[in-house]
């Protein structure tokens, strides 16, 4: 029988005394009567196929695999992804001698011809035989497990594939492909299309400033809309956006915020639970209206990735980057045994779904006997790797390696979208009325669409309005009751440095109307610190709105506010409470929202660029392809923000400072004393566009920079700190930077 024959090799070749159990085997007689005794492989090749399996199922090759990369690296020899993963498959196959493999597919590129003698070694250090299998797993827990796991892939291999695929999958009998993502292509066309596999909107060369903000606005809105809906799941929208437009940093706000939340629905899944995210949030905002709120509705759209900034000949130009992750309930077969034998609820990120194979005779599974893992946006993945065409040069990628570039022409900004967001052969849409890239079509069919198209879109501001009446602003836009009686107590000996320790909202309400100067600070960064934690974005950014509308009572008419923020990764906790929600946050976005809709006028950006903050780590672990570029974040946000017509000369602020991050950790030991320092610089910016006589304020104090550089220049300051830590800190660092000669001068 041909059951008890499968199994008695097995147990021959592995030298296991391993029974299948009872349901295992009734399970395997209904998967064997899919197919003809005929189909059965020979034995040889049954063997071959079960030794890489278990090769690759328990690792054995893996310090052989690292000694060939290492040494490789040691030649200063680096393989790209794709590479490494067709060398770790040949190591892992018994029947495939390596060097010879290697000889024939490196030899030609002459940097790799110095590796052939240790291709050689590699040959004869790799297993390529049957082991003792009760021996190897003798202390393994899950012994079970894992020898299943084996089992079951290697009957998966003692037919051959195509066969399997046309028992599993009708699709295949109607037609058969090979290339999974050929079949997906003729099978799952709505899925996988690649008709719009990018859309660019370059906006400079699109759309012209319009003296009504909201105007420009809800054109740029019609465009995004439009290019949601026209996206390939799982691609990319870039918007491109210069100093042509003197409301750029309004306008990047509205933007990123419209493309995050403008789908607002119920959202009909478990890991939605709106009725804990509405308790919690009005639990913190008292006065909140539950009705207007409408919790029920979450928040969906685009998912923003990423903010460059370019120069081009010393203009400026911000490249914002949004991938469309738009949940689809559609199956897929499986991309190893091409079953719908699949299922699968959870949702490793917002809007993409993943399955997990549940064809017990699957020949991918994991060590511990699950089946393959797999979701649309990652075979998207797989496919760019496995395509030698999408390739992408090394000298784009060290480029654009970080998210600040600069570079001599605008050509660099396409050629780096099309080749690190898109896939060859796709077809990318560009709407500008400018064909920059000419004749370069990089293997992609590009369309172009111009302004003339849409002459007569938005020619109102209703889409604007619309925007702004959405339910997720009224989450967080509730006003706070002033405080009239609060205690503040100076804990300064400088005269010229005011430190308060206390809440900020409750120490601004005790400052009089009018009385400050200017402003600078770097808030707490919502959830980011132990010692800032909220519960959801709405009860910090309730917090950030009345705390600023204080600063913007307290300022005089026409004085600056320079606002330090960082769009780092966090979770929202709005829509999932689970890693799944994880995302690069649009704090700075959110604090440009709040201060207009304060009063504040918003006059610009200063980038402070941090430099190569995280070292030498490569971006994208050596892979080459699309989709896996994910340059260094090294620049935050100095928002500029005036309370009406400014009354200082903005031209005195560049558009950007170099400055590296304050040292704060040496030898695992904060030095510094605060987790998070901004340099002096930043309120030396604020002290530049300040009249000397003037008070000038920092509401979030930590470890009084802004007081310490404004008392070097004789400048009097008020500093507002919560916890009682760091004013011990400012204190301590206030006598050590001036001690007492800087106090005699003062009185003096």
């Amino acid at each position: 029988m041909l059951i008890n024959k499968l199994i008695a090799h097995f147990q021959k070749w592995n030298l296991t005394s391993w029974e299948p159990s009872e349901d295992l085997l009734q399970e395997l007689e209904g998967y064997l009567s899919l197919f003809s005794l005929e189909y059965i492989r020979p034995e040889s090749q049954i063997k071959s196929s079960l030794i890489f399996l278990i090769n690759e199922r328990l690792n054995l090759n893996r310090d052989v695999y690292r000694f060939f990369i290492d040494r490789a690296a040691e030649q200063k020899k680096i393989f790209n992804y794709h590479q490494k993963l067709n060398i770790e498959e040949v190591i892992n196959h018994p029947d495939i001698d390596f060097s010879l493999w290697f000889r024939d597919n490196f030899h030609p590129q002459k940097e790799f011809s110095s590796l052939l003698k240790i291709s050689k070694e590699v040959e004869v250090l790799k297993n390529r035989d049957f082991i003792n299998l009760d021996d190897y797993l003798k202390d393994e827990k899950k012994y079970l497990d894992v020898i299943s796991s084996i089992f079951c892939s290697y009957i998966y291999h003692c037919i051959p594939e195509e066969i399997v695929h046309k028992a599993l999958n009708k699709n295949c009998r109607e037609k058969y492909f090979y290339n999974y993502f050929d079949h997906l292509q003729h099978f799952h066309k709505s899925q996988v299309s690649r008709n719009k596999g990018l859309i660019v909107i370059d906006l400079d060369n699109f759309i012209e400033e319009n003296s009504n903000y909201d105007v420009l606005l809800s054109k740029v809105i019609y465009l995004i809309k439009e290019a949601y809906h026209d996206l390939t799941n799982h691609c990319y929208l870039s918007v491109i956006i210069g100093e042509e437009f003197s409301c750029k940093w309004s306008l990047i706000s509205d933007i990123t915020i419209f493309c995050e939340k403008f789908l607002e629905h119920p959202i009909k899944r478990t890991y939605f639970r709106w009725k804990e995210v509405e308790n919690q949030t009005i639990d913190y905002i008292e006065n909140l209206d539950r009705r207007n709120c409408e919790f029920e509705n979450g928040n969906e759209g685009f998912t923003y990735k990423d903010c460059f900034l370019v120069y081009v000949d010393n203009q400026e130009k911000s490249i914002l980057l949004f991938e469309k992750n738009e949940r689809d309930e559609t199956l897929i077969p499986c991309p190893r045994c091409r079953t719908f034998q699949v299922q699968g609820n959870s949702y490793p990120v917002i809007g993409v779904k993943s399955l997990e194979c549940k064809n017990l005779f699957c020949g991918e599974k994991s060590k511990y006997n699950r089946g393959k893992r797999y979701s649309l946006a990652s075979i998207i993945k797989q496919k760019a790797i496995l395509d030698d065409n999408n390739i992408i040069e090394k000298q784009i990628l060290k480029q654009w390696r970080r998210d600040v570039v600069k570079t001599s022409s605008v050509v660099d900004i396409f050629v780096f979208l099309l080749k690190c967001y898109s896939l060859y052969d796709d077809t990318i849409i560009i709407y500008s009325n400018k064909e920059e890239l000419g004749n370069k079509k990089l293997g992609r069919n590009i369309t172009y669409k111009n302004s003339s198209l849409y002459g007569n879109i938005s020619l109102d501001d209703k889409l604007a309005k619309d925007y702004r009446k959405l339910s997720f602003f009224k989450r967080f836009l509730c006003n706070k009751e002033h405080v009239r009686e609060y205690p503040t107590l100076n804990l300064s000996d400088i005269p010229e440095v005011i430190l308060y320790k206390g809440d900020a909202f409750q120490v601004l309400c005790q400052l009089s109307s009018e009385s400050i100067g200017g402003a600078v600070t770097s808030p707490p960064y919502y959830n980011a610190r132990d010692y800032t934690q909220w519960t959801n974005i709405y009860c910090y950014l309730y917090d950030m709105y009345n705390i600023s509308k204080e600063v913007f009572r307290c300022l005089k008419l026409g004085s600056p506010y320079l606002f330090n923020i960082f769009d780092y990764f966090d979770n929202e906790n709005i829509i999932v409470f689970s890693d799944m929600g994880k995302k690069r946050l649009i704090l700075s976005s959110y604090i440009s929202f709040i201060f207009r809709h304060i009063g504040f006028t918003h006059l610009g950006n200063i980038a402070w660029d941090k430099g190569e903050i995280e070292g030498h780590r490569n971006f994208n672990q050596g892979n080459y392809s699309p989709y896996y570029q994910s340059p260094l974040n090294c620049w935050e946000h100095i928002l500029v923000f005036s309370k009406g017509e400014p009354s200082f000369d903005l031209l005195k602020l560049p558009k950007l400072i170099q400055e590296k991050p304050v040292i704060k950790m040496v030898r695992g030991k904060n030095i510094h004393g605060h987790t998070a320092p901004f340099p002096e610089a930043i309120p030396n910016l604020l002290l530049s566009i300040v009249p000397s006589e003037e008070i000038i304020l920092d509401p979030f104090a930590g470890s009084t920079t802004t007081g310490r550089a404004a008392a070097k220049k004789w400048r009097q300051s008020i500093n507002i700190e919560l916890h009682q830590e760091y004013c011990d800190l400012s204190i301590d660092l206030l006598k050590k930077q001036f001690g007492e000669v800087l106090q005699k001068s003062f009185f003096d």
